[in-house]
């Protein structure tokens, strides 16, 4: 039954959070807390493997033997991720800001003045970062 509870956490966990990245990515959301570089394309495919994950968990967790503990263990996964996104979705936990792989978007900046920034910093300019 411990297999069960741990898989059923795991599986709820997983889906929880690659349904959000999935949806993100699907409708061309570029900024993530993920350590990855922030791209629409990034959400969906990392979003698509989280969901998979989940479905292998829940496919070997023993839930027609014990189906009220799976299932309980897999709302408390979602919950867990949910309260993870609630505090880092839109913050910047991997520090990506700070290396210049975010857009401005992300940290309440107008769209597109952080690639511009970038571009001016990166051509020789003199153009500060945008502040956030």
């Amino acid at each position: 039954m411990l297999g069960t509870v741990l898989l059923g956490f795991a599986a709820g966990f997983r889906a929880g959070n690659g349904l959000p990245c999935y949806v993100a990515g699907s409708t061309g959301e570029r900024t993530s807390p993920g350590p990855f570089r922030p791209s629409a394309l990034t959400h969906v495919v990392s979003g698509w493997t989280m969901l998979l994950v989940a479905a292998v968990c829940r496919h070997f967790a023993d839930t027609a033997s014990h189906p009220l503990p799976a299932y309980t263990a897999a709302a408390a996964g979602v919950l867990a991720v949910g309260l993870v996104h609630a505090r880092l979705w839109r913050a910047d936990p991997w520090g990506t800001a700070r290396r210049g792989t975010t857009s401005s978007a992300a940290r309440g900046g107008g769209v597109g003045s952080f690639e511009d920034s970038w571009i001016s910093f990166s051509s020789g300019g003199t153009t500060a970062w945008p502040r956030p």
